[in-house]
């Protein structure tokens, strides 16, 4: 009798292993995001570790392995992976499954007055908004995963659901924090965390917008007297960045 339970118990696990896609995401948030949906039940892995900046990341030879590898590939899109759009269109061209997170997103922020200073060109972290993540984000990666997997349909909705009550219960927590500072303005040296201020009424202004760019003399010192005057409730530089600027402030 033993001998037939293991070899019931190895059919399982070989089947399970055979159902399990590898997905690739090229940014940490999404591969935290499908961990939580799939539950491990599928195989995440993460192209660009955490630290590294992928505005200037460029893959190199194991990095274009394993993404031809992979069942599906998940990226932001919004050009945020900048060195790599060129492969990932290639291989969705080639037939590979390429979800651009962006596409989830795209509608509702180009007719949004207040989307982005440049219509041309839209703020890529999607991600930090809580309001983008429970509204469109985790739906759409549930329904694509569905699509590709019916037979986990259950499973992949149940946890995301969990995910987007957990989120909401954050958005609650903070909504509270963050009232006494609505209609305030926070300075930041790169405007990754637009999309999360302004879930909650905070304005942000950003001393440059792309990568290498510095505020000149002048752009630096109306900012610095428009700090003086009171107009910022904080100021925020990031690791990844070029902080001079904002030390300066």
């Amino acid at each position: 009798m033993k001998p037939i339970i293991a070899i019931i118990f190895l059919i399982l696990l070989i089947t399970s292993s055979l159902f399990a896609l590898n997905i690739i995401t090229t940014i940490n948030p999404y591969y935290l995001l499908l961990k939580e949906i799939t539950a491990e039940t599928d195989n995440v892995t993460l192209l660009i570790e955490p630290g590294q900046n992928p505005h200037i990341y460029s893959p190199n030879v194991e990095d274009i392995r394993k993404l031809s590898s992979a069942d599906l590939i998940v990226a932001n899109g919004f050009e945020l992976e900048s060195f790599l759009t060129e492969k990932l269109d290639w291989l969705e061209r080639s037939g590979k499954r390429v979800i651009f997170v962006s596409s989830y997103v795209d509608k509702v922020l180009r007719s949004s007055s207040d989307s982005t200073p440049n219509e041309d060109h839209i703020n890529p972290h999607i991600w930090l908004g809580i309001s983008l993540l429970t509204k469109y984000i985790i739906p759409g990666l549930t329904k694509d995963l569905m699509k590709i997997e019916p037979s986990k349909a259950n499973l992949y909705t149940e946890n995301a659901e969990k995910l987007i009550d957990n989120l909401k219960e954050i958005y609650k927590n903070l909504s509270e924090y963050f009232l006494p500072f609505a209609g305030k303005k926070i300075l930041m040296s790169h405007p990754s965390f637009y999309y999360f201020f302004r879930d909650f009424g905070i304005g942000t202004v950003s001393l440059f917008e792309g990568h290498g760019d510095e505020p000149t003399i002048s752009e630096l010192k109306d900012i610095i007297k428009a700090a003086k005057s009171g107009e910022y409730i904080a100021a925020f530089g990031e690791y990844q960045q070029n902080n001079k600027s904002i030390e300066i402030v």
